[in-house]
């Protein structure tokens, strides 16, 4: 499921930038193919959600969809007794993030974990975004699902967490494009890659497989695997995610800015 033209210029709002760059429909397919939930409010009681991704469809039931414009109270009726609201506030007046961790909230997952018997808990990470003036004008929220699985035959601990860690670094990615990544170094210039590997790099970020950049370029598989691997080795990166948020950063840092 493609964003529509509506969802990517909530994105160009928030980021400030052009609703025409081609980046923000990368950006909005990126959000739409992780399993972690990116929403955004604005900071105007009572915290109404301008943007959110497809996971929500999956952790919401029917009913509560879509839940675009909507106030935050009303898609999770538990949100003031359980704090949620008062850390918002709190976010939008500090201008520093808060991070929820184990946290439970009983009205996520509903549907999946009704079957399975599992408890209900999450990350939630708030992180102020701020206009041109420097005030804090939304916020963003990114929830990770850590609820505890129910045991599965022949899945070692291991692998778990490993798919913790390749969510934590897909987030760290997204948080990078919003300008608010905690502690993050300078990034890679795209001079870094050959011509060739930057056509790679962008056809991945756009969600092509290796087999669909083969056939759009005219090249073997192998050689496209091959082109992979160098750019996850000059770029640092570890996964396909890394290098569709580093393109997705490099095309919105060339791409004009306008007033929010």
């Amino acid at each position: 499921m493609h964003q529509s033209q509506s969802a990517i210029n909530r994105l160009a709002s928030v980021l400030q930038a052009s609703p025409a760059s081609d980046a923000l429909v990368i950006l909005g397919r990126l959000l739409d193919s992780l399993p972690i939930g990116f929403h955004i409010t604005d900071c105007d009681q009572p915290f109404h959600l301008r943007y959110a991704n497809q996971v929500w469809e999956h952790w919401l039931p029917p009913e509560k969809l879509p839940i675009q414009g909507k106030a935050v109270s009303d898609v999770f009726p538990t949100a003031a007794q359980s704090g949620i609201l008062d850390i918002m506030r709190e976010v939008c007046r500090t201008a520093q993030p808060r991070h929820l961790k184990g946290f439970e909230f009983r009205e996520l997952g509903i549907l999946a974990r009704s079957k399975t018997g599992e408890t209900s808990r999450w990350d939630w990470e708030i992180y102020p975004l701020s206009g041109p003036d420097g005030e804090v004008t939304h916020l963003l929220n990114v929830v990770m699902d850590v609820s505890e699985r129910a045991p599965r035959k022949g899945r070692p601990a291991a692998a778990d967490r490993q798919a913790a860690n390749r969510q934590r670094e897909a987030a760290s990615g997204v948080l990078r494009i919003f300008g608010v990544a905690p502690g993050s170094g300078a990034r890679k210039p795209s001079e870094a890659l050959s011509s060739r590997e930057q056509q790679v790099a962008d056809l991945l970020a756009m969600g092509f497989t290796n087999a669909g950049i083969a056939q759009h370029l005219s090249l073997s598989s192998n050689t496209v695997a091959t082109h992979v691997g160098r750019i996850l080795a000059k770029l640092g990166f570890r996964s396909r995610t890394q290098i569709a948020t580093w393109v997705i950063e490099d095309r919105l840092t060339a791409a004009p800015i306008v007033p929010s």
